[in-house]
Order: C-alpha cells, then sequence, then structure tokens
C-alpha cells in the first residue's frame, strides 16, 4: 500500500540533506562544545554556525538566539522566565484561548501562583481583536503572549499591529512562531516582538531542538538549573548533532521558497474539488489570512475521528487537532474557542500539505474521502 503523509502541521519528514548532514556530525564531530580541546571546538563552531543560521532567518543577533529542546521548551522559557524575573513591575499576563497547550498550560501554571490571566477570545473565523486587546491591557500588564500562525487553522495573527499597540507600553511580547517559522518571511524588528519561538521538525529539521529569541535586554530567569551553557540561560549539553541538522533545515528552507505557490495551489485545488463532489464541506477559520499549507475542514455527515480512521486504514494520514493534545480525550480547543458547534468541532479535521506532497497523493485523498462519505450516509452501502 502506498502511504500519503498529509499532517505537515504535526510535524515534518526530515530533509534529505538534513538528513546526511546529522549522520556526518554524528559520525565525525562528537566533542562537547564547551570543551576547550580541538574535538569542543569544532562542536561549537558547528553551534556557533547554527545560531547565526536562525538569527539570520528571523532578523536577530546571533548572541540573542537560545537552544531548546523545541518550541514547547521554548514557550515555557519565554514566558515562565519572564514573569519570574518581571513579577516586581506586575503579574498580569494577555494570552489568546487558541494558543498552543504549550503557552496555555504555562500560562494556567502561573494563574496557580497568583498571576493575573487574560486569555482572550477569537471570533468565529479565528480572527482576534486588537481593540479587546488594547482594552486589555492594564498598568499591571507585564506579557502579552500571542502566536504567529495557529496550529489548527492556520490562521495568521496581527504581530507586528499587536507589537506598534504595546511598543511604548514597557510590555514584554513574546510570539510562537512555530507554525509559521521557515513558511512566512519573520523579521523580529518589524515585528516588534521581544521573545520568539522556534522549531526544527516543523522546517524537515530533527525532532527534540529549537530555539528562543531573546532581545536584548530583555529581563528573564532561566528555568532549569545547572552549567552555564547558552551564556547561562539555558543549561545542559547542546545537542551538536540536532543543532546542525537544525541549520541545515534552514538552508534547505532557503533554497527552497518557490514550492510555497505550489503547496498553496494543491491546498487551494484540494478544497475546491471537495466542495464540488461533497455538498455542506465549510473551512474552519478565516480563508484569506490563512498559512498556505493549513485546511482545516468540517464534514457535514461523518465525525472527523471516523474519517482519520477510515484515511488511515488506507494509509492516508490526517488529523484532528494538535498532535500535541491527542489522547486528551477532548474537543478542539482552538475550534471550541472560535464559538463552533459542538457538531461542528466533532466533524472536523486538519489536513496539511507539505515539500513532499504529490499532486497525484491529492487525488488519491480526495477519492477515498469521497468513498468514505458515501458508504457513511443513512442507507448507503457499508462494506469496506
Amino acid at each position: 500500500m502506498d502511504r500519503i503523509y498529509l499532517d505537515y502541521a504535526a510535524t515534518t519528514p526530515m530533509d534529505p540533506a538534513v538528513i546526511n548532514c546529522m549522520y556526518d556530525l554524528s559520525k565525525n564531530h562528537f566533542g562537547n562544545p564547551s570543551s576547550i580541546h580541538w574535538p569542543g571546538q569544532k562542536s561549537r563552531q558547528i553551534v556557533e554556525t547554527a545560531r547565526k543560521s536562525i538569527a539570520g532567518m528571523i532578523g536577530a543577533r546571533p548572541g540573542e538566539i537560545v537552544f531548546s529542546s523545541g518550541g514547547t521548551e521554548s514557550d515555557n522559557l519565554a514566558i515562565l522566565g519572564t514573569a519570574m524575573a518581571n513579577r516586581g513591575r506586575g503579574k498580569h499576563i494577555i494570552t489568546t484561548r487558541v494558543e498552543h497547550p504549550a503557552v496555555l498550560e504555562a500560562c494556567r501554571y502561573l494563574e496557580k501562583t497568583g498571576f493575573d490571566i487574560t486569555f482572550l477570545k477569537v471570533n468565529e473565523d479565528g480572527i482576534l481583536s486588537l481593540e479587546e486587546l488594547d482594552r486589555a491591557i492594564s498598568d499591571d500588564t507585564i506579557l502579552i503572549s500571542v502566536m504567529l500562525v495557529n496550529n489548527e487553522t492556520g490562521v495568521i495573527f496581527p504581530i507586528k499591529q499587536i507589537g506598534e499597540i504595546i511598543r511604548k507600553k514597557n510590555i514584554l511580547f513574546h510570539c510562537d512562531a512555530v507554525q509559521g517559522f521557515g513558511k512566512m518571511t519573520i523579521d523580529v524588528q518589524d515585528l516588534g516582538v521581544d521573545l520568539l519561538s522556534v522549531s526544527a521538525h516543523k522546517i524537515y529539521g530533527p525532532k527534540g531542538t529549537g530555539a528562543l529569541y531573546i532581545k536584548n535586554g530583555t529581563r528573564i530567569d532561566k528555568t532549569l538549573y545547572g552549567g552555564s551553557q547558552e551564556a547561562g540561560r539555558r543549561p545542559g549539553t547542546e545537542n551538536v548533532v540536532a543543532i546542525g541538522g537544525f541549520s541545515e533545515a534552514i538552508e534547505q528552507v532557503s533554497i527552497q521558497r518557490a514550492e510555497r505557490n505550489r503547496i498553496k495551489n494543491l491546498r487551494d485545488g484540494f478544497e475546491a474539488r471537495l466542495k464540488e463532489l461533497i455538498p455542506g464541506i465549510s473551512v474552519n477559520g478565516n480563508k484569506s489570512e490563512r498559512i498556505f499549507s493549513h485546511s482545516n475542514l468540517c464534514f457535514p455527515t461523518i465525525s472527523g475521528e471516523n474519517l482519520l480512521m477510515n484515511l488511515d486504514i488506507n494509509g492516508i494520514a490526517i488529523s484532528t487537532g494538535s498532535a500535541c493534545s491527542s489522547g486528551a480525550n477532548r474537543l478542539s480547543h482552538v475550534l471550541s474557542a472560535m464559538g463552533l458547534s459542538e457538531d461542528r468541532v466533532k466533524n472536523s479535521v486538519r489536513i496539511t500539505f507539505g515539500r513532499f506532497t504529490k499532486s497525484d497523493e491529492i487525488d488519491k485523498t480526495i477519492d477515498e474521502i469521497r468513498d468514505i462519505i458515501t458508504r457513511s450516509k443513512p442507507g448507503e452501502k457499508n462494506d469496506p
């Protein structure tokens, strides 16, 4: 059976160039980058080259990049670290109800320790009201955390406009850019953010490595304790192999930017053809302010879980929402926060496309979905 992968928002397969790079690093560059001998200094060179690569992708200085184990750790360091370092100025934090669990759970933890958290609503298109955000700001506000791209709907948030609102208010601004990094141009200076989280495994790099941009002068406490690595902000021996793979993945993103239009065309054609074949399908989230790789669809006659399982049996991988919430036995917090009905949330799936998606895979997926929907209709033949 030919297998089709359409869950790129959860993770991407590693680019072959990244695999080759990491194999070479694993074989030949084993030194601890904190050691002063030649194997250690060679590893240090690899780490610092990667730091420059990431900084270059987002318009930052290399010294403003801190390596982490991924997006979740970067989000936690940004939120917990800045909250604790700045609690003498205030204890109010603003975020949205549709953030990644790494942001939401960090904020809920702070709420239990005495911080005041405002979870802003979004409308039924997943759009955040800038007026509501502005009204939520108080003299006690020390941090605002808003994602760049929603991981379930692909909706793009107005980060630059938020940065302009708070620029002169002495409020720190964190952006979880994990879903947007590598898919759109990011300039931390233009966006006006103080902290920004990215991860390698969303851009065809390895899992288990990411980075946090921390603007020079930002007060932040470390959340792990140990050695003095990463300028004392994140202790622990750097994962040289993964960091080198991250750097190579960035190089490949730069080379293959032209793929974005092809992927968008695949996504748009996929949605258009499904709507022709299956009446009643609707797109969740704003269709114009959306990243090119995401499609979050509601099917009128079948649950998302049922559709996912049937497609999986036929070798096609999609999802019903964030991979970090799988197994929690609850409805998508993103779609629920958008005010969608329980039935619509239950009947929705996330289908995401990437660099290795082919047009014939789209054709097969459409055929399989049509057949599954036909079999699921009451009174229709249900034989597999």
